[in-house]
């Protein structure tokens, strides 16, 4: 009987452990980021999708795997024999090279980027009058639309949302009583991310949102002083069984789906991103959503690198098609070419993108107008 399971075990070693083969396959993602011959801002996307990827697989898989976990009698992966704790166990300890990685790409894009004039500064790079530019947008635009939370260990901790941008800092108090006081404010989702600082001679110095309430944290909690501050993000377990209660008659499909996406975002904590290190912040934040520091990465890159897409339409706009790959263009059709007289003769395969959508479209276009034409099903 030993020897029976001994074999079983020699003969999965052929095997790949699933989720550390899906790690492999965003780490192929992330290797297109650090190569020069592609564009600097389609590099920059590499690194966004790879991220972007990264959420979903801890939210769902590893948020699955983490629930069964804490099974006593936990089953096996049927590829390589490990359980869920081991699978958990193994991923964990190939994130942090990854993300190393991903930070590295991104300061060498941030690097040549600064080169060409477009540069991301961080609220102690602020020079001149441009502390005075954030400052007042701060003013005027952010601080009369959020609400600062001032929690103590003594009340309940908020939920923070799963995805959300926030900045916490460690308060001081001049009351003994008064300890451990933590600050958050959510970083507003109405209000653009990107803030330009100065657009001069064809130099673009910019901020995000986050940074510019990093930089006036004086001025949110009263009489509390700021003292340990970052930017944070927690990644949650969104792996919920979407059969659940659709079996019962008479349902509304659209109510058990609002419940369902109202749940997630209350499951327990997979992940916390911290920027910058801010160690009093993360230990508070651990003992309040219960992670082990495994489970907290403090990063060099932004949390949310979406921005960047928006970053884009401003850079095409400006003209920098050094910064992109070229667009491709469709194969136009021959002059008065007809697609409804040639399928009339005989079946056409097109190729899209690579063909023109044009004379498709003239087809449907022609035969709405025919009065022969009674139906158009596609």
């Amino acid at each position: 009987m030993g020897n029976d399971g001994h074999d079983k075990k020699r003969d999965m070693t052929y095997t790949q452990n699933r989720e550390l083969s899906w790690l492999r396959f965003d780490e192929r993602v992330l290797a297109e980021s650090m190569d020069e011959s592609v564009p600097l801002f389609e590099r920059l996307k590499f690194i966004a999708i790879f991220e972007s990827n990264m959420r979903e697989f801890l939210m769902v898989r590893m948020g699955g795997l983490s629930s069964l976990a804490t099974l006593k009698r936990q089953p096996r992966d049927n590829k390589s024999g490990m359980t869920p704790s081991e699978q958990v166990a193994a991923v964990f300890s190939e994130l942090p090279g990854l993300f190393s990685k991903a930070s590295a790409s991104f300061d060498a894009i941030e690097s040549l980027l600064r080169a060409k004039g477009i540069e991301r500064i961080a609220p102690p790079e602020l020079i001149g009058t441009e502390r005075d530019t954030v400052r007042s947008y701060f003013n005027r635009n952010v601080q009369p639309i959020f609400s600062p939370l001032i929690i103590d260990p003594r009340h309940p901790f908020p939920n923070l949302r799963n995805g959300a941008l926030y900045v916490v800092c460690t308060l001081a108090s001049a009351s003994e009583d008064e300890q451990g006081l933590l600050g958050i404010i959510e970083v507003p989702t109405s209000l653009p991310r990107v803030i330009e600082v100065s657009n001069e001679n064809g130099l673009l110095r910019y901020i995000l949102l986050e940074d510019i309430i990093l930089a006036c944290l004086d001025s949110c909690f009263g009489a509390y002083a700021p003292q340990d501050s970052a930017v944070i993000r927690v990644t949650r377990n969104a792996d919920i069984d979407v059969k659940e209660g659709m079996m019962d008659h008479d349902i509304d499909y659209r109510e058990i789906m609002a419940d369902l996406l109202k749940r997630r975002r209350k499951l327990a904590a997979v992940r916390l991103q911290v920027i910058p290190a801010a160690p009093q912040v993360a230990q508070l934040l651990c003992s309040r959503l219960e992670l082990t520091h495994k489970r907290v990465f403090v990063q060099k890159s932004p949390l949310d690198l979406s921005f960047f897409y928006k970053l884009t339409s401003r850079m095409e706009s400006d003209g920098h098609p050094e910064l992109f790959y070229t667009p491709a263009r469709p194969m136009l059709p021959p002059q008065d070419y007809d697609l409804a007289a040639e399928v009339e003769k005989h079946d056409v395969l097109l190729s899209y993108p690579y063909q023109s959508i044009r004379p498709f479209i003239a087809m449907l276009k022609k035969a709405a107008q025919d009065p022969d034409v009674i139906s158009i099903k596609m």
